[in-house]
């Protein structure tokens, strides 16, 4: 596993590039469908474990790190927001 620079703009340009491909490659869909608990549980534990890892990276004296996993977290949180599930 490689070392993920600490320099926050190699990190953003890294990971804004990553995103945008993701983005080109999703399928949104178009109708309503239903969310399973299970689901919304998978996407609750992981903004857990990014809050964890965000505190463990601060801790660390990795900040460009843990401000990373913090972002993960709080996108997912607005996502959970966004679709009226929290």
């Amino acid at each position: 596993m490689t070392e993920l620079s600490e320099d926050p703009a190699a990190r953003a340009e890294r990971y804004i590039a990553m995103l945008e491909a993701a983005f080109r490659k999703a399928k949104l869909r178009n109708a309503e469908s239903v969310v399973h608990a299970a689901n919304v549980d998978r996407v609750s534990d992981s903004i857990q474990r990014y809050l964890r890892d965000a505190r463990h990276y601060l801790d660390d004296g990795r900040g460009t790190t843990a401000l990373a996993s913090v972002a993960y977290a709080e996108g997912l949180l607005d996502a959970l927001i966004f679709l009226e599930l929290a």
